[in-house]
C-alpha cells in the first residue's frame, strides 16, 4: 500500500492554504517601553496572572532594612511599605519585617543557625547576632492602596530565607520571616 502522501500529492497544498496567514506588519508595543523601567517592572507585576519574577537584590535590600526615617515612630509602618511599594501582586502581606541594620549585616543571618520557617518555607536560618527591627501587621484592607499597618518595635535574632547569589557566589537573605525573641535570662 503506497503512503497517503505519495498517493494523494494533489491536496498537500490546499492543505497550506488551511494555515493561519502570517500577521503582517510591525506589532510590537511599544508605548510599554516608553515607560520608566521600574514602573513597567510593577506594572507587568500586577497584571501577571503566573508566578512573579525573583526580586533583585537591589529591591531585596529595600524591602528588609530600615529607610532614611527613624523607626520609632508611630506610623512607620503605613509610611515605609507605601513608599518602597511592598505588596503581592497589589494585594497587603498580612506581616513583614524590617530591620534595622545595614544589609550586610544582616548577610551573615545566612551563616547562623539551620530553625523551622513558618508559611511552608522549608528551611531558614537565624541570626546569631541581636538586632532591633519593625514587624508590621495588618490592621485593616486587602489591597495595597487600604492597606493599615500596626507598628512594632522588636529586639530579636532575624529568621531569614537565603538565596544564593550568582554574581557575590554567597547566600543573600531574600526575606525576614520572624524575628525569635531573646529567652530570658
Amino acid at each position: 500500500m503506497k503512503p497517503l502522501v505519495i498517493k494523494f500529492a494533489w491536496p498537500l497544498p490546499l492543505l497550506l492554504l488551511l494555515l493561519p496567514p502570517k500577521l503582517q506588519g510591525n506589532y510590537w508595543d511599544f508605548g510599554e517601553y516608553e515607560l520608566d523601567p521600574e514602573l513597567r517592572d510593577l506594572l507587568r507585576e500586577y497584571e501577571s496572572t503566573g508566578p512573579t519574577k525573583p526580586p533583585t537584590v537591589k529591591r531585596i535590600i529595600e524591602m528588609i532594612t530600615i529607610g532614611d526615617r527613624p523607626f520609632d515612630v508611630y506610623d512607620y509602618c503605613n509610611a515605609e511599605l507605601r513608599t518602597k511599594n511592598i505588596h503581592y501582586k497589589g494585594r497587603c502581606y498580612p506581616e513583614h519585617y524590617i530591620a534595622g541594620v545595614s544589609y550586610g549585616e544582616l548577610v551573615k543571618a545566612c551563616d547562623g543557625e539551620e530553625v523551622q520557617c513558618k508559611n511552608g518555607v522549608k528551611s531558614c536560618r537565624r541570626s546569631m547576632n541581636l538586632i532591633e527591627g519593625v514587624r508590621c501587621v495588618l490592621e485593616t484592607g486587602q489591597q495595597m492602596i487600604n492597606c493599615t499597618y500596626k507598628t512594632i518595635l522588636m529586639i530579636g535574632y532575624p529568621v531569614v530565607s537565603c538565596q544564593w547569589d550568582e554574581e557575590f557566589k554567597i547566600f543573600i537573605p531574600n526575606r525576614i520571616y520572624n524575628m525569635s525573641l531573646p529567652k530570658e535570662q
